[in-house]
């Protein structure tokens, strides 16, 4: 809970940095601060151990992706193998 509020904190220091820094004015700053509320409560919520997270399942089906590809290019690798010892 503590890293996640640091983390948000951060984020709203770096905007009002940028905002400083740009010569930006904003009129609805408040609006803005909320949104990057949100994508630090977004971000730092889930923990990809967790199966309670919503890209918990995304990232099984990428890894999953990979070890297909893997063992089909070991197939390949294989089926040319044999197919070379009888030429």
């Amino acid at each position: 809970m503590a890293l996640k509020s640091e983390y948000r904190s951060e984020l709203i220091k770096s905007f009002k940095n940028v905002k400083v820094l740009s010569n930006i004015d904003i009129e609805n700053e408040d609006k803005v601060i909320k949104i990057i509320d949100q994508l630090a409560e977004t971000l730092f919520e889930c923990q990809y151990d967790n199966r309670n997270c919503p890209g918990y399942e995304a990232y099984l089906n990428y890894k999953i992706k990979q070890e297909l590809e893997k063992e089909r290019t070991a197939a390949l690798a294989m089926k040319f193998k044999v197919i070379g010892t009888f030429h």
